[in-house]
């Protein structure tokens, strides 16, 4: 948008390109109040409103005493505003002038041509009725550009599932109690407390799915009600106990954190769905730090309860992505079901065939039966040729942290070290922070003097999806494992949903193609670029038989490469070594 911005300003043209990237509110606040809370999404929406409903948040008030600017939020920054407006540049020069960057952007809205944002602006349906308020149009009249799109499958089912756990509903009790809530409402949420906290103890595995109509029958019969009617009049009660409760903290000038009307409309949404087979009901277990902790879930199965209104209603959408299967794409989010007309277009790679190198590895095998020193020893072995030929850094994906320990155990770092490389690994427990650190650490390693490093993570985690690694910050990627999930029972409930509604084609939508959607996404990390030059290894036999599951801009380039020694690096060393 810059570019062409530029471009126009350069022409003399009187046409005025404008457009704005804009983020969620925890990304953009700046009360202090707020960022210390750390607040979801949905909390931080209701903080907001009773600072600025108080009175209490300088930085709107500040904005909203610049009415002229409101007005026409050029006169803030008439060379900021009269171009394409980056996020980071709205939020630096509202830190200068002390006035709110979230509600500025939304005052800006109206006049945008173009708009950049999260998924979740568009998506769900509570944020966009509010959005396209602001931006003062229908979903009608707007044209979405969703990049990344195969992301939108996943997200479509979170919008739509919840949860509740222990923390939640002793904050629950807190609130009940200072606010001398009945006592009905306090037997119902030391119900749940303690039904939860037994199951914890009992439960081994990390998933157990439940029978909702049982669990509910349980509950309200705990609660001496004798029918449904009667229980889902009581959770009413409760909801609007909560409303209450947040109108009084909001008199008194408080902040208002809304455990309760939380847990209420948890179990309204369980009440509306109990008998629907779009939805599956299950405890989870969740281990970090050595600390076991359980939630309560109703979780969605069918993403087009939310991207079928979107599809019906905008004015057109583009869909764009590098790495999505059309077919599998196409079922899961409804296109066909949309009552419009729409085309696949599959474009050619924009990457130069002779730098890219793809090879799958045979003889290696990481199913669960063939996980032993023997094994991982080999794939050790077969890594080795890889960095013994690769002259910056590399990136090792496996297709689970159990991998990634057996790895550790079997000598991995001492081989990274014989090639004069740094290992870093990836941890499930590292914050943003620390993880970014640690990326940028890896990253520093890439060019002379150094002689690279290695990363060590898993596909599906946020280094090998969410990160970018052009030139020489990596240089090779290997995918050790085929990385399905767990076969959990929410996997196992989705397979079954999507057989019924999917013609039998449950196992491959739910099971199949996420693992290879995964690889997928790992195996783009190192090409970023059009002078990019990579290596792409796929370190498990079972890549042979869902060749035609990978990207076609990989898949034309594959070698299948046999289980000898030394064959990887005759295919890699003269790839790399062509122009000496």
């Amino acid at each position: 948008m810059k570019k062409i911005s530029s471009f126009i300003s350069k022409k003399k043209e009187r046409y005025l390109l404008n457009g704005i990237s804009i983020r969620g509110r925890n990304e953009m606040c700046l009360n202090k109040t707020l960022i210390s809370l750390k607040p979801n999404s949905s909390e931080s929406m209701s903080i907001c409103k009773d600072l600025r409903n108080n009175h209490n948040c300088s930085h709107f008030l500040n904005l909203l005493k610049k009415k002229d600017s409101i007005d026409n939020p050029i006169l803030l920054s008439p060379e900021l505003f009269n171009k394409p407006i980056d996020a980071d540049d709205l939020i630096n020069l509202c830190k200068e002038k002390k006035i709110c960057p979230y509600f500025l952007s939304k005052f800006l809205l109206p006049e945008m041509k173009i708009i950049i944002c999260n998924y979740q602006w568009i998506l769900n349906p509570y944020i966009r009725k509010s959005f396209l308020k602001f931006i003062g149009k229908e979903l009608h009249e707007c044209i979405i550009v969703v990049d990344e799109c195969h992301n939108i499958v996943d997200l479509a089912t979170e919008i739509n599932s919840l949860k509740i756990s222990p923390y939640s509903l002793r904050l629950c009790l807190r609130d009940l109690e200072l606010y001398r809530a009945p006592s009905i409402m306090h037997n119902f949420a030391k119900i749940l407390l303690n039904h939860l906290l037994k199951k914890k103890k009992k439960l081994n595995d990390i998933e157990l799915s439940i029978s909702p109509e049982k669990l509910l029958n349980n509950i309200y019969l705990a609660l001496g009600h004798t029918d449904l009617n009667e229980f889902k009049n009581f959770i009413n009660d409760l909801y609007d106990f909560s409303v209450a409760i947040h109108e009084e903290k909001t008199a008194n000038g408080l902040i208002s954190r809304d455990y309760i009307g939380i847990l209420a409309e948890f179990w309204l949404i369980w009440i509306k769905t109990v008998s629907s087979d779009k939805y599956f009901f299950c405890y989870s277990i969740i281990e970090r730090n050595e600390k076991k902790s359980i939630n309560l879930e109703i979780v969605a199965l069918d993403p087009r309860e939310i991207t079928l209104p979107l599809l019906k209603y905008s004015y057109s959408i583009l869909h764009l992505s590098g790495t999505i299967n059309p077919y599998v794409y196409h079922n899961l989010i409804g296109l066909n079901q949309s009552g419009k007309s729409y085309k696949g277009i599959i474009a050619e790679s924009p990457f130069k065939r002779e730098n890219v190198k793809a090879l799958i590895i045979d003889g290696v095998d990481t199913r669960k039966k063939n996980r032993n020193p023997s094994m991982f020893k080999k794939i050790i072995q077969k890594i080795n040729e890889v960095l013994y030929c690769t002259p910056a850094n590399i990136g090792i994906f496996c297709a689970s942290y159990g991998i990634l320990k057996a790895l550790i155990n079997n000598g991995i770092e001492q081989i990274v070290l014989n090639n004069n490389k740094k290992l870093f690994v990836e941890n499930s427990g590292l914050t943003a922070q620390e993880n970014s650190l640690l990326i940028e650490d890896f990253k520093s390693l890439a060019d002379p003097p150094n002689n690279g490093a290695v990363l060590l993570g898993v596909s599906g985690g946020r280094n090998s999806e969410g990160e970018d690694y052009p030139g020489n910050y990596m240089n090779a990627v290997i995918i050790t494992g085929f990385p399905y999930h767990l076969p959990t029972p929410r996997i196992e409930a989705k397979i079954h949903y999507y057989d019924k509604v999917f013609h039998n084609q449950g196992w491959d939508f739910a099971y199949l193609y996420p693992a290879v959607q995964r690889a997928n996404q790992a195996s783009g990390r190192p090409i970023r670029k059009l002078d990019d030059k990579g290596a792409i290894i796929f370190m498990d036999c079972r890549f042979i038989q869902k060749v035609k599951w990978i990207s076609n801009w990989i898949k034309n380039r594959l070698e299948v490469i046999p289980d000898k020694p030394d064959v990887i690096k005759q295919k890699l060393y003269p790839f790399w070594n062509i122009d000496k």
